[in-house]
């Protein structure tokens, strides 16, 4: 067996010398430090063959001190142990990023550190035979596909960064990604795509700073937003868009320059239009991503610069995607005709509808189908979709069949 050197960050006597002891048996040098800052220096001294990390450290945390070794290239490849103590959550897939490639939760037995460590030490810590100068790779490879694999999306590629992370929506959630790259305080160009629909989200140091899309629905487009936020109404709206055809600038860009709105609309329209993209893609289960390192934002995103908190997206996304749950038993289909029911009116009168809810009821007439309905509000799906679902649910609408009965019956 070749004698490896295993540096140890933790602040526990107790499991400095339990570590010890157990690799100086199997012939391995140990190397102890108490905290993430000393840890980084001794590793870039030292270039242990592995690490084993506390994940909860005064100063640093073991996410904070992956980063750091991250950082330096010298060290890239040196596999990394997060030891935990039992009821500290990690998520796995987050977990298998910047070189963690294991991890053990504490207290654990001396033989189970042995086949950890001797595990990760055979089967990661292996000399880096890659070519000086070549690009290093993906953060997270999970899900990429092979050269000879049919695309599942469009062409991610993007010349105006380094790739970092690459993977598949099933495997991964863009939910983690955008955890992960929170964590490490990105600054880049974060891809999303599902079929032929893209979202593209620019991240600064983590938050997230504009987001555009590429062939989605209209409700993700600028006017609604502007229309729902009280900035223009829907006719004005629809008046500009005629008359501006066959010009390229930038509708939000446009109307504040024509004195249509002013700029602190259009900045509270693109963000409530970046938060429903991102909304979008956590509900998204399948699809790709791939994440750019880079500088070169666009500058719509450079003058957006919205900063808008990755946890605070999430928790409220996540939120939706529960209710989304519950709503899509009731809404499957989008093109299914709604009709208002026979007794609506007495049931109306005993129901209470708030004023948004009376404007939804009011597009359903018996032709259009859940689809029109959401174009002609100027409402996101989300919204329309709970409202919908309230009158179905009190029946003060109903489903029509292909024959024009209610849910088929007569």
């Amino acid at each position: 067996m070749t004698a490896r050197r295993v540096l140890v960050i933790d602040d526990s006597p107790t499991i400095h010398k339990v570590i010890e002891h157990t690799l100086k048996r199997l012939g391995h040098e140990v190397i102890h430090v108490r905290d993430g800052q000393s840890g980084v220096a001794r590793a870039l001294e030292a270039r242990p063959h592995a690490v084993l990390l506390d994940f909860m450290m005064p100063g640093m945390n073991g996410y904070q001190v992956c980063k750091a070794l991250s950082e330096h290239e010298e060290l890239e490849g040196v596999p990394v142990v997060l030891m935990s103590a039992k009821g500290e959550m990690m998520g796995e897939k987050l977990v298998r990023t910047m070189g963690i490639v294991d991890f053990i939760t504490k207290p654990f037995s001396p033989e189970a550190l042995a086949t950890v460590i001797q595990h990760v030490l055979d089967t990661y810590a292996q000399p880096d035979s890659r070519p000086p100068g070549t690009s290093r790779p993906p953060l997270v490879p999970v899900g990429e596909r092979k050269p000879d694999d049919l695309p599942t999306s469009m062409d991610l590629s993007d010349p105006r960064g380094r790739v970092a992370l690459r993977g598949n929506l099933g495997m991964v959630p863009s939910a983690e990604v955008f955890q992960l790259l929170k964590f490490q305080s990105h600054t880049g160009i974060l891809h999303i795509a599902r079929g032929d629909a893209h979202i593209e989200v620019f991240l600064r140091e983590g938050a997230v700073a504009y987001a555009r899309a590429d062939k989605l629905d209209e409700e993700f487009l600028l006017g609604r937003f502007l229309v729902e936020g009280g900035a223009i109404t829907g006719r004005d709206l629809e008046m500009f868009l005629e008359n501006r055809k066959g010009t390229s600038r930038l509708i939000g860009e446009q109307l504040v320059k024509l004195g249509h709105l002013s700029q602190a609309q259009l900045n509270d329209a693109i963000c409530r239009q970046t938060a429903e993209l991102v909304y979008e893609t956590i509900r998204w289960g399948e699809g790709e991503f791939a994440f750019y390192v880079s500088e070169n934002l666009p500058v719509e995103a450079r003058e957006a610069n919205l900063c808008l908190s990755v946890d605070a997206l999430l928790m409220e996304g996540f939120r939706r995607v529960d209710e989304w749950g519950l709503v899509e038993k009731e809404i499957r289909d989008f093109d299914t005709v709604l009709a208002p029911s026979r007794d609506a009116t007495g049931v109306i009168k005993k129901i209470r509808l708030e004023p948004e809810e009376e404007r939804v009821l009011a597009l359903v007439d018996g032709s259009r189908s859940i689809r029109e309905v959401i174009r002609v509000s100027r409402r996101g799906s989300f919204d329309v979709c709970k409202m919908l679902f309230r009158l179905l649910s009190a029946r003060i609408i109903r489903k029509r069949s292909a024959a024009g009965d209610e849910d088929g019956t007569p």
